[in-house]
C-alpha cells in the first residue's frame, strides 16, 4: 500500500510540475510578468511557483535557501530525464547565479516545489516566496496564483 501512494505521489509531481513551458528554452529574454507565477494547490497537497531573479551584483551569488509561508515544505527542484527516457525530479540544494544572468524558475527545469500547503491555493490569491542568497541576502517575491499556462 505504502508503494502505491509513494507511486501516486510521484505521478502527481511529475505531471504537474514537469511540464514544459511553450516558450522555446533557447529564449534568453523573458516576459516576467507571464513568467511570475503560482500553481493553484490545495491544503496539505503540493505546489509549484515559476518566477525569474536577476542578479545585477558584480559578483556571483549563490542561492542558500527557499521559504514560502504558505507551504510546510519549500525547496528548488529541477526536472531531467534519464537516459531510458524516464522523468523525474531532485531537489537542487545550492544554485550559483553568475554576475548580470538570470534564475529562470519554469516548469519542465528549475522550479519551487510548495510542499504540504497550510491552506488552500486559488486563483486570484497569491503566493510569497523567499530567497537566501550569499550576497543578495533575502529576496522576496509575491507570485499570483493562476491556472496552469
Amino acid at each position: 500500500m505504502k508503494k502505491l501512494v509513494v507511486f501516486f505521489l510521484s505521478l502527481f509531481i511529475l505531471i504537474n510540475c514537469g511540464k514544459s513551458s511553450e516558450k522555446n528554452s533557447s529564449e534568453t529574454s523573458v516576459d516576467q510578468e507571464t513568467q511570475n507565477w503560482a500553481r493553484p494547490g490545495s491544503q496539505g497537497q503540493m505546489s509549484g511557483a515559476y518566477f525569474v531573479y536577476e542578479n545585477t551584483l558584480d559578483v556571483s551569488d549563490t542561492l542558500i535557501s527557499v521559504d514560502s509561508p504558505q507551504a510546510m515544505m519549500t525547496q528548488i527542484h529541477e526536472s531531467y530525464t534519464t537516459e531510458d527516457g524516464l522523468a523525474g525530479m531532485r531537489e537542487k540544494k545550492e544554485i550559483i547565479v553568475h554576475s548580470d544572468e538570470s534564475l529562470i524558475l519554469k516548469q519542465g527545469g528549475l522550479h519551487v516545489m510548495l510542499m504540504n500547503l497550510k491552506e488552500d491555493l486559488s486563483e486570484n490569491d497569491s503566493v510569497e516566496v523567499t530567497l537566501e542568497f550569499t550576497e543578495a541576502g533575502t529576496v522576496k517575491f509575491k507570485l499570483p496564483v493562476k491556472s496552469n499556462k
